[in-house]
């Protein structure tokens, strides 16, 4: 026999053994039943604690927390005394005077420099480094404002979503007993079978109303999770009740005052327009000539040595921190051009909110005061009276799919309604 022959032969039989052998031990050893995962667990919060989770969890706050933890540390540095390190020189030879005796002999001189600041330079430093950490905390607070009025927004919409998908299911239900009614009333002979096909037809779109509704409900909580730092698979409830925002008493001009002082963007911007203030004051005070004081100790020929010490001020005839001071003043005007387009804007964003949430309140009234008592009436009476034989099902239908549209745009309504006083209270900064 060939050697190749031989240990594929032997190979095969080793695997054939080794089958064997797990198959004797998997009749021994009952399988293990797998489990399934544990469902995770859901989270109730409120309107308020959804706010305060987003603060915590956004990484446009957690950004900007960083930025002024950075800006703070500039504090070490510019809070040094010396702020340069001292200078110490050696200098060592062998001189030569016939007129000395000895005529020659060592020599060495040590010299020590230290600048010091004299003009303010430091106290000037560490108020740039204040001013730049309140800047940078009034852009961290603009953070927080912006990602509560999403947060807010996006509760909102997730509760508007799933009233939205409650009124789909009411008008399935209907279409189910719409169905069931069709059914009876063609099997006593009191209905044909285009009625019976004119239910099934309602109930297959309220049926594909309700996933369309329930697509629109997980998209919203899908956003909502998204801004919470939540996973994709955790059930979320939310327990804060969906109700019309209290109607807001003030005039415009009470608003636009009240948006000027409270707007954390125009705080920030005039936070910054300070730290350039400081700057230029450092600056100035950088130009400020800071005096090096020495210090000189030497030994000239054995037995001849002296201790000098020394000022020396530099002259400030060419370097003023003239292209520094440049910049900054060219920074200020730049802030001061975006202060007057943001006051602008403000004032805008205002008069537009107050538009549209009163348009919205006045919407919502009239939904909720005449349209949506009469869709309901219609649709029970007209229900009743399909019962009773005196109207036909395609009369019933029309009335149900009126009173869903007319629900469905009361909700739409309440939703607008609420973004609209997010809107405002965003543009007043009444978020904070």
């Amino acid at each position: 026999m060939r050697p190749k022959t031989f240990r594929r032969r032997a190979l095969l039989l080793g695997w054939a053994l080794v089958l064997l052998t797990s198959r004797a031990q998997a009749d021994d050893v009952p399988l293990a039943r797998s489990t399934p995962p544990a469902p995770p667990s859901s989270l109730s919060l409120s309107l308020p604690d959804a706010l305060d989770r987003a603060e915590r969890e956004s990484a446009l706050v957690r950004r900007a927390v960083r930025e002024r933890e950075e800006i703070a540390a500039r504090e070490v540095g510019a809070g040094i005394l010396l702020p340069t390190n001292p200078l110490l020189g050696v200098a060592a030879g062998v001189r030569r005077d016939p007129s000395y005796d000895p005529t020659r002999g060592p020599t060495f001189a040590l010299r020590a420099e230290q600048m010091i600041e004299v003009a303010g330079q430091r106290g000037a430093r560490l108020e740039v480094v204040r001013q730049a950490v309140r800047a940078a905390r009034l852009r961290e607070d603009v953070a927080r404002t912006e990602i509560r009025a999403r947060v807010r927004t996006a509760y909102l919409g997730a509760l508007v979503a799933d009233e939205l998908v409650a009124v789909a299911r009411r008008r399935a239900e209907l279409a189910d007993k719409l169905v069931t009614a069709a059914d009876t009333r063609a099997g006593a002979g009191a209905a044909s079978d285009v009625e019976r096909a004119l239910a099934r037809l309602e109930r297959g779109r309220a049926v594909r109303a309700v996933l369309e509704a329930e697509l629109g409900a997980s998209a919203a909580r899908g956003a909502l999770k998204t801004a919470l730092g939540l996973g994709a698979t955790r059930e979320l409830v939310l327990t804060t009740s969906l109700v019309p925002p209290a109607p807001h008493t003030l005039d415009v001009a009470e608003l636009l005052r009240r948006a000027h002082e409270r707007r954390r963007e125009l705080a920030a911007l005039e936070g910054s327009r300070q730290e350039l203030d400081a700057e230029l004051a450092r600056l100035s005070r950088e130009a400020i000539p800071s005096p090096t004081l020495s210090l000189d100790v030497g030994r000239d020929l054995p037995g001849q040595g002296f201790i000098t010490a020394g000022l020396a001020v530099p002259l400030p005839l060419f370097r003023r921190y003239q292209g520094e001071k440049a910049l900054v003043r060219a920074a200020q005007s730049t802030l001061d051009d975006e202060r007057l387009l943001l006051s602008r804007q403000i004032d805008a964003e205002v008069a537009v909110a107050v538009r549209t949430l009163e348009a919205r309140q006045a919407e919502l009234s009239l939904l909720e005061r005449e349209v949506l008592p009469s869709a309901d009436s219609s649709e029970s009476l007209v229900t009743e009276g399909w019962r009773a034989g005196k109207f036909d099902l395609f009369r019933v239908i029309q009335v149900a799919r009126e009173a869903g549209e007319v629900r469905t745009a009361r909700l739409e309504a309440l939703g607008a309604l609420w973004e609209a006083s997010v809107a405002l209270d965003r543009a007043v900064g009444g978020l904070q």
